[in-house]
């Protein structure tokens, strides 16, 4: 609903019974809109008094000491304490075992599917070159720069 400046300027003063002018009690004879806004907010006052604590409590002794000591020293705190917290510590290493537990679950089942080649095996392949140069084995630093070459070019 709207309200004219005059009763929205001196509403405050007239619901604590405070001194009014007369031109605000001559607009609210005239005015049946604001008359009945008036009224409405009047009943609402009355209905918060209703609600409102019968004797006033103050804070116990030294209570706005220690919220200024809490907020203080909150104030000095880091990130970093986050991670001084043996909370957190367990959680981080709870969680690093078992990641390590599943990594090696892991790679231990997927070696096991593979049949491992001897060593063997592989120096042979890599000699086994279809080309060989001529004289090999007569000289034997010629041989090992040979198979020096060979090792150093294989490709799969």
């Amino acid at each position: 609903m709207f309200m004219h400046g005059l009763i929205r300027e001196g509403v405050e003063d007239y619901l604590r019974g405070g001194k009014t002018s007369p031109e605000f009690l001559a607009h609210l004879r005239n005015c049946e809109t604001c008359r009945e806004l008036l009224n409405s907010i009047q009943e609402q006052s009355q209905m918060l008094r209703v609600l409102a604590p019968s004797r006033v409590t103050e804070p116990a002794p030294g209570f706005y000491a220690r919220i200024l000591e809490r907020i203080e020293t909150r104030e000095g705190e880091s990130f970093w304490t986050v991670f001084t917290d043996p909370w957190f510590v367990r959680r981080v290493l709870a969680t690093s075992l078992t990641l390590a537990v599943l990594l090696g679950g892991y790679l231990a089942f997927m070696e096991a599917g593979q049949q491992p080649v001897p060593a063997a095996a592989n120096a042979e392949r890599i000699i086994a070159v279809d080309e060989h140069p001529p004289g090999l084995g007569e000289d034997r630093q010629r041989d090992r720069n040979t198979m020096l070459v060979t090792l150093a070019s294989y490709r799969e």
